[in-house]
């Protein structure tokens, strides 16, 4: 052999052979000189290890489309719910028909542990039941706070939030605090959890926006032109 022969590497051999998938069969012998084995560390035929690589992809591809399907199913359930969800709140005669449809909806349909629509607002205004008003005085200090970055908050809740939304006895650890974006009151739809992972601040918002948006459209919509 040449002292200048070249030496060949890997990704060429690979290349030479993806450009002649024939060349096993034009050079049968070269197979005599493949050392191929299993993982097990047994050598096998070239046609097994093929077999093994197929096999391999094939597992690959059908878990690949296994998780598109899970997904798929996922999110068609989850805009069957959303429909639904937008449906109840478009229906609402009032503010308190409003929070009590959504409250109860998060938590039959989504399985919400606690939910609780709140108006800040006084309570001869708007014929609001009494439990679902927040006095301005009381939640300015407060929400302001929550709401300072985002009008979304989503993590842990101190205690003087927790029991002020979901009550002291409430046990909440996580909460999804969000802030209407109604131009006739103020107020917020809380989700909160006794479960830490549930609420975390990196969770994904688009669907709380959406809704958030429907429920503020359909609070100025009830509250027409009447000032607060």
């Amino acid at each position: 052999m040449s002292i200048f022969s070249k030496k060949i590497s890997e990704s060429e051999v690979i290349k030479y052979l993806s450009e002649n998938p024939d060349f096993f069969l034009k050079n049968p012998d070269s197979l005599e000189d493949l050392d191929i084995k299993h993982e097990s560390g047994e050598a096998v035929s070239l046609i097994e290890k093929q077999v093994e690589i197929i096999k391999k992809k094939s597992l690959l591809t059908n878990s690949k489309l296994s998780e598109f399907l899970t997904n798929a199913e996922f999110n068609h359930k989850l805009f069957i719910k959303v429909q639904k969800l937008i449906l109840i709140i478009l229906k609402a005669q009032n503010l308190n028909n409003l929070s009590d449809q959504v409250e109860l909806f998060f938590k039959k349909e989504f399985g919400t542990e606690k939910c609780k629509l709140f108006f800040f607002t006084q309570e001869e205004l708007y014929d609001l039941s009494p439990e679902k008003i927040i006095p301005p005085e009381i939640a300015t200090p407060i929400f302001s706070n929550v709401f300072k970055e985002n009008t979304i908050y989503l993590g842990e809740l101190k205690t003087e939030l927790s029991a002020l939304v979901f009550g002291s006895k409430a046990m909440v650890e996580e909460g999804a605090i969000c802030k209407f974006s109604s131009n006739k009151i103020a107020g917020t739809l809380a989700l909160g959890s006794s479960k830490k992972g549930k609420f975390t601040k990196d969770s994904e918002t688009l669907f709380l926006e959406f809704v958030l948006a429907v429920i503020s459209h359909q609070v100025d919509s009830l509250l027409g032109d009447t000032d607060a």
